[in-house]
């Protein structure tokens, strides 16, 4: 069975550990029944990492609700160090230290990621819709799979951070959620777990025992207008999963002792169908 696991920014930051331990684990105890590829993000460290160049990050509401990273030159700069750098290398040393061969690289490497660059943005500035230019992100156009097959053939862990190949061959930051579910889609993944920093999705935020265990794509379809934030961005990127022939996405918590097993073994977090 072959999982595919999207961890954040926020939980390399607040759970470290224990994921890692976790992945530890079900590769030395459970590979028999399952192969995992993790993909990573880094949002907070990339904020960080402007910040220490003296740059502020740059969110913008979009006309549709969702809040967006403005990557402009700097910011693509401080994605680069730490999606291709500080975030990859410290998840593969972390790794070898608890004796996985994890392989670490991001999505331009072998142009395994390629991408359509989005070279402006429109956004939501009081109240007017402003078009923003000079923009470094992008939308997943091609996944190529052939060197994550050697790797998982050969043992590895491939630990991809979530940058990309434009059609022009500049580097792109790309939506992590995104990322991991068009990576599921082309290996056929049997599952996408997207680990997060709150249990799955809620029927009502403010009320923790509303979780929703399970949820088909057309009732979830039906309920994104009740999602904010990042869970928002978490739920188009699971329906887009399972639009492009992902089985199945759990969206849960990352910060138990053992978050992978649990939402494997334990059918903890939303799982959506």
């Amino acid at each position: 069975m072959i999982v595919v696991i999207k961890i954040g920014g926020a939980l390399i930051a607040k759970n470290f550990n224990n994921v890692i331990k976790d992945v530890a684990n079900i590769v030395s105890n459970y590979r028999d029944k399952y192969t995992l590829v993790i993909v990573h993000g880094g949002g907070p460290q990339i904020n960080e990492t402007l910040k220490e160049m003296n740059k502020e990050p740059k969110y913008f509401t979009t006309p549709s609700g969702f809040t967006t990273r403005y990557t402009d030159q700097e910011a693509i700069e401080a994605a680069i160090m730490v999606l291709g750098g500080k975030n990859n290398k410290r998840l593969v040393e972390a790794l070898q230290k608890l004796s996985v061969n994890a392989f670490g690289f991001t999505g331009i490497d072998g142009s395994i990621l390629e991408a359509i660059r989005k070279e402006k943005i429109l956004v939501m500035i009081n109240g007017k819709k402003i078009m923003k230019r000079g923009e470094f992100s992008g939308k997943i156009d091609k996944v190529n799979t052939p060197i994550i097959e050697f790797l998982l053939q050969n043992n590895y862990l491939p630990v991809i951070g979530s940058l990309a190949k434009s059609k022009d061959g500049d580097i792109v930051n790309i939506d992590g959620d995104r990322a991991a579910s068009n990576i599921a889609a082309a290996l056929n993944a049997d599952i996408l777990i997207s680990l997060t920093d709150v249990e799955g999705i809620y029927k009502d935020f403010n009320d923790k025992s509303s979780i929703i265990k399970s949820i088909n794509s057309h009732e979830l379809e039906e309920f994104l207008d009740e999602l904010e934030g990042g869970m928002k961005k978490k739920a188009h990127a699971a329906l887009e999963a399972l639009k492009i022939g992902v089985q199945k996405v759990v969206i849960c918590s990352g910060l138990t002792e053992t978050p992978i097993l649990d939402a494997l073994k334990n059918n903890r977090g939303t799982v959506i169908h």
